[in-house]
């Protein structure tokens, strides 16, 4: 996504722009969006996120996270629905947690870890009918940014508010017959970001739960591994409700996306390579490889000694390419590719013993036999809804599925004919 921040009056750029045009006598005019900044107050911020609430209506969905019998949703910057799934056919939503800001989470022995845009909060879910706000950390986690690409978090210039989202307006301009698709701008005050037209396409147990491939929260070796952007940050979780965070944060690289723990390693996604780092110390994770692709969103999953990973076009990374590639990661410290294949707009994707799951975005779901990387094959595709990120459930045959259009429950005893078991929809 292309940035382009200009410290002068918004007016003044608009100004600039049409005088421009007049110069080249172009009559094209541009119909965009302008989108402003929301703020709210710091203290409200914080002090929503310590309420449980009564079970409401997803009015999105986001992140998945499974633990016992629980599922856990992320509503995209807006908090957590807790959803009682005892029968994966008849689910029940039983709370929601008001986290503002929230895009992620992980649970260690009935400590819920969420972010509250840059604060990290605790929360006591071992009585789901009674959840526990237990405590903050603040200002440990690193910026957030929504779908489209835009920060969230930014605190104002005073720093008593907090930046929870734009408000998009409809503009238009004359602009230069040499550009005829214009901008989309977002104003902070009197500056002006700018952003390419193509970035806004929208697109209680104990133990460890689990998380889906597009998560950016991992739990290994009693650590809480976070990843932003630009870094990797860790927590000690040996005493779950006091968590120590790691002196500094490791710094991976840019576009960093999403974090994978398998065995003694962690594989974290970026929009430009795939990173696999080695946890013998997992106070200090140790960088073993780095495997580079083309620049797109880019989500791992590892089972045995294979990796796949999902490529794909049509966000704010600039994507090119829509593939699964497949990477023997036998020997850490030199993944080898070993095959790819064409796919629609892969998002997240799961593995259970060989059987693949592929989130296509508006293409759907698709079931596959992955019996060697050679010989993926797809054996049912299920269509209908946008798919987002799955998880499975091994030993099990279930698999739980969000979409834009909810979270969906499927049995893949057979793969060729899956079973739709339950649908919670999204709010219209």
């Amino acid at each position: 996504m292309r940035h382009c921040l200009i410290s002068i009056p918004f007016v003044a750029v608009m100004l600039l722009a049409l005088s421009g045009c007049v110069k080249e006598n172009c009559q094209n005019t541009v119909k965009t969006k302008i989108f402003i900044p929301v703020y709210k107050g710091l203290s409200e911020v914080r002090a929503a996120s310590e309420l449980t609430l009564p079970a409401r209506e997803m009015e999105g969905t986001g992140k998945i996270y499974v633990n016992g019998k629980y599922i856990l949703v992320n509503e995209p910057a807006k908090g957590i629905h807790v959803i009682d799934n005892s029968d994966p056919r008849a689910p029940r939503a039983v709370a929601f947690l008001n986290v503002m800001g929230n895009m992620d989470m992980a649970v260690q022995d009935n400590i819920l870890y969420a972010d509250n845009f840059r604060d990290l909060v605790l929360y006591d879910i071992s009585d789901v009918s009674n959840i526990r706000f237990l405590k903050r950390f603040e200002s440990v986690m690193g910026y957030s940014v929504d779908h489209a690409g835009r920060w969230m978090g930014v605190p104002s210039t005073g720093g008593d508010s907090l930046l929870v989202g734009y408000e998009a307006r409809d503009t238009s301009y004359v602009c230069p017959c040499s550009n005829p698709k214009g901008e989309d701008f977002v104003v902070f005050d009197n500056q002006v970001l700018t952003f390419n037209s193509s970035s806004f396409k929208a697109s209680a147990s104990g133990g460890t739960g689990k998380g889906g491939s597009m998560a950016r929260f991992a739990i290994a070796k009693n650590r809480l591994y976070t990843v932003d952007l630009y870094a990797l940050t860790s927590f000690n979780i040996a005493n779950p409700a006091n968590p120590v965070k790691a002196p500094e944060p490791l710094h991976i690289g840019s576009g960093i996306e999403t974090i994978f723990p398998y065995q003694d390693y962690l594989y974290i996604g970026s929009n430009s390579a795939m990173y696999i780092y080695d946890l013998a110390d997992p106070d200090k994770p140790v960088r073993r490889s780095a495997v580079s692709h083309v620049k797109a969103c880019d989500p791992v999953v590892v089972e045995g000694t294979t990796a796949y990973v999902t490529v794909r076009t049509g966000t704010f990374c600039q994507g090119t390419v829509n593939e699964l590639q497949v990477y023997d990661v036998k020997t850490p410290d030199h993944p080898v590719m070993l095959a790819s294949y064409q796919m629609s707009n892969p998002h997240g994707l799961g593995v259970d013993n060989g059987r693949l799951f592929i989130c296509e975005g508006g293409f759907g779901l698709r079931f596959l036999n992955a019996p060697s990387a050679a010989g993926i094959k797809q054996v049912s595709h299920q269509t209908g809804f946008n798919a987002y990120d799955v998880i499975p459930f091994p030993g099990e045959n279930r698999l739980l599925v969000t979409a834009v259009e909810g979270l969906y429950q499927y049995d893949y005893s057979s793969m060729a004919n899956p079973v739709l078991l339950s649908r919670i929809p999204v709010k219209h």
